[in-house]
């Protein structure tokens, strides 16, 4: 398969589980090596095939993830979260990284919790944790999977609401979601997949309201069916 993102794009992933979609993604950062094939971001290309760590690491840096199951360090403060990656990673200096993490979250509205610890906090408020020490790097490119599935009904639109604001602000992301009427919303590009590889892609209004692919119409059928659009079969 092959996916061009470009910078300021937000590109949300569909389709139906286990269709390869969070494996898409962590391909991007090397999370999950891809067999063949190359990844470039920011113009640094890594051949998937033949690739030594210190690249893998290098690309990695460019991006920033947020999980699905937060991954937050347990015994580690929610300012700690955040800095970690940036005074072990990136060398810097503990007063400068926490003050790039305080900014963060209070951003996201969780500045009062920076001494809590994750147990100490529900799973909106470790997402949002998450996201901060996502953007703490000034990643090219954040990646997210399917950041709203471990959260509970009533925190998905506060999560939600917080990765439209960031989008707002340019950053490039790549979103694998469940959340249609979000991809709707915020993505410009989305990305239909099944069975390991792209049925469709395009502009998210033409591929969630009018699809040409049979497979796409079937998923936003079953995933929608209250949704008043007529397809063509």
């Amino acid at each position: 398969m092959s996916l061009s993102v470009k910078e300021g794009e937000v590109v949300a992933i569909i389709g139906p589980s286990g269709s390869g979609k969070t494996t898409l993604l962590r391909t991007v950062n090397f999370l999950n090596p891809a067999d063949h094939g190359t990844v470039s971001v920011d113009g640094y290309k890594v051949d998937a095939s033949r690739h030594k760590h210190r690249e893998a690491l290098t690309l990695r840096q460019k991006t920033g993830m947020v999980f699905q199951g937060y991954n937050l360090f347990q015994n580690r403060t929610v300012l700690q979260n955040v800095t970690e990656g940036l005074i072990k990673v990136k060398k810097m200096k503990r007063p400068e990284a926490e003050a790039i993490a305080r900014r963060l979250l209070k951003q996201v509205r969780m500045d009062e919790k920076e001494n809590s610890y994750p147990s100490q906090l529900s799973g909106g408020q470790q997402q949002r944790v998450g996201i901060c020490r996502a953007l703490a790097a000034s990643p090219k490119v954040v990646l997210l999977d399917e950041p709203t599935s471990a959260l509970d009904p009533e925190l998905v639109g506060e999560i939600l609401e917080i990765i439209k604001q960031i989008a707002e602000t340019g950053i490039t992301m790549i979103i694998v979601t469940h959340e249609i009427a979000f991809a709707r919303e915020i993505a410009d590009t989305v990305v239909f997949m099944k069975d390991g590889v792209i049925v469709e892609q395009g502009n998210a209004k033409q591929i969630l309201e009018s699809p040409e692919k049979q497979e796409t119409k079937n998923f936003l059928r079953a995933l929608l069916p209250e949704r008043s659009i007529e397809y063509v079969i």
